[in-house]
């Protein structure tokens, strides 16, 4: 602590010192003396104290006791300012739970539980969804020496953008508008209409078209197509039926799709089994079993449990292919790919093609733009103001049709590089009959192997033990 100021006294041997903290919150006082029998006021502290320039936060009762007690040659607290208490920013509190991922569980044996999977929160209109605590201002404070410390006030939140609620007349107060499921991320909040089926889907039902979630309690019997926008919720099996999802896709049981079964997802897709089907995704595909099915999947199909196994079919994974087993003791047909495919390449080839393309058009309609400048400049009689418009528009529409193809041939490219990396994994046994084509190049057994990886380096195949 910093000494500020001092009253001498008359008195012999009696001296009074005050000390100021560097922060000008505390004053300390040490009544000074060698003379036992010497005494001090409550008077004269306070006046050393107005003389040092302390005015606030003097404890009165401190100073009397200290002179009454003759607590002299140690310096005692008697005054302390008021901290400065900053404004809390505003902030929402959510009654339903905003961390649901969709994702199942593992167990302890390495197979995933599908059986409780939370994919959404539903709600029911009129529920309250969230409410808004605003910003404080803060309380002001102050120092020994009377100085106003000003708070610094809370941040305030951004009002919750989005639909399928209304908000009270102060608007602080969120609640649902119908009913249906609730999804929140950052200040997007949204209650979407979600299509509940509960029992099976079969001719009677009918095919299934929504915009928007699909969650259906039963089976999907042979038959019939459900199309979604949204994810897709299976509770049963699912026979020989087409499922489509413009995101996810989750199947609690599985598909036994007796050969005729297609299901896509440009999300991921989830099951405890895929038998006799065609399955594909953009996202990942995992499941305990896969039996006879072609699968595909831009992402890394993933067998996971200590029984999990694709036995027979075409698997793809671009990314990877993970299994405990593949193949089995009859020596089945497997095939198991991974790296880029040849549709992805020709995929990436044909949006070069279209940008191609595209950049000649924007180059013809740069080209008619200058013409029409040079003749608005030198004649502007005969300037076509309409044709002029309908060029430049026409420019502008196809130039955000590039920057559109520009960023999927950005993503194509990462993932074809990235695809270049992939393995297969096999935590078990890899049976012979069993046939791997790792970013183009073959690779067949003739014995049983365990717990390898295989890859491709340089142009050659690679087959390691790897570290679980």
């Amino acid at each position: 602590m910093d000494t500020q100021g001092h009253g001498i006294l008359e008195q012999m041997n009696k001296d009074i010192q005050i000390e100021i903290s560097k922060d000008r919150m505390v004053a300390q006082v040490c009544l000074k003396t060698t003379d036992a029998s010497a005494s001090y006021s409550y008077e004269e502290v306070i006046a050393a104290l107005k003389q040092a320039g302390v005015k606030m936060g003097i404890d009165n009762d401190v100073i009397h006791l200290m002179v009454e007690q003759k607590r002299y040659n140690v310096f005692i607290k008697v005054a302390e300012g008021k901290p400065v208490e900053n404004g809390i920013d505003g902030s929402y509190k959510l009654f339903f739970d905003a961390e649901i991922d969709g994702k199942p569980q593992i167990r302890e044996d390495g197979s995933v539980d599908y059986y409780n999977i939370k994919l959404f929160e539903m709600v029911s209109k009129g529920d309250k969804l969230a409410q808004y605590t605003p910003p404080t201002k803060g309380v002001f404070g102050y120092d020994v020496f009377g100085k106003l410390l000003t708070p610094k006030p809370g941040k305030p939140k951004s009002p919750l953008h989005g639909k399928g609620f209304i908000t009270s007349d102060d608007g602080n107060t969120y609640i649902a508008d119908l009913d249906g499921k609730v999804e929140y991320r950052n200040t997007d909040l949204n209650v979407i209409n979600m299509l509940q089926i509960n029992g099976d889907v079969d001719v009677t039902v009918g095919n299934i078209e929504f915009n928007g979630d699909v969650n259906i309690s039963g089976n999907v019997i042979s038959g019939v197509s459900i199309r979604a926008m949204g994810n897709i919720y299976i509770g049963g099996y699912v026979e020989g039926a087409t499922v489509y999802s413009d995101k996810d896709i989750v199947f609690q049981k599985g598909v036994n799709g007796k050969g005729v079964a297609k299901i896509e997802a440009k999300g991921t897709i989830s099951a405890r089994f895929l038998e006799n089907a065609m399955v594909s995704a953009k996202g990942d595909i995992n499941s305990d079993y896969i039996l006879n099915s072609t699968v595909v999947s831009d992402g890394k199909v993933t067998v996971s449990g200590s029984k999990g196994s694709i036995q027979g079919g075409d698997i793809t994974g671009v990314m990877g292919v993970e299994a405990y087993v593949i193949g089995n003791d009859s020596y089945a047909p497997t095939m198991i790919h991974v790296g880029p495919t040849k549709a992805l390449r020709k995929d990436y080839a044909d949006l070069i093609m279209k940008l191609k393309e595209i950049g000649s058009q924007i180059d013809m309609y740069d080209q008619a733009l200058q013409k029409f400048n040079k003749i608005r400049q030198s004649m502007p009689e005969n300037f076509d103001q309409a044709t002029y418009t309908k060029i430049f528009q026409s420019k502008i529409i196809k130039s955000s049709e590039r920057r559109k193809y520009e960023n999927e041939g950005k993503m194509l490219y990462d993932l074809i590089r990235e695809s270049g990396k992939a393995m297969v994994r096999v935590s078990k046994l890899l049976y012979p009959g069993s046939k791997l084509l790792i970013d183009g190049k073959p690779y067949e057994l003739e014995t049983e192997l365990s717990h390898i990886q295989v890859r491709k380096f340089n142009d050659t195949i690679v087959v390691r033990d790897y570290d679980e």
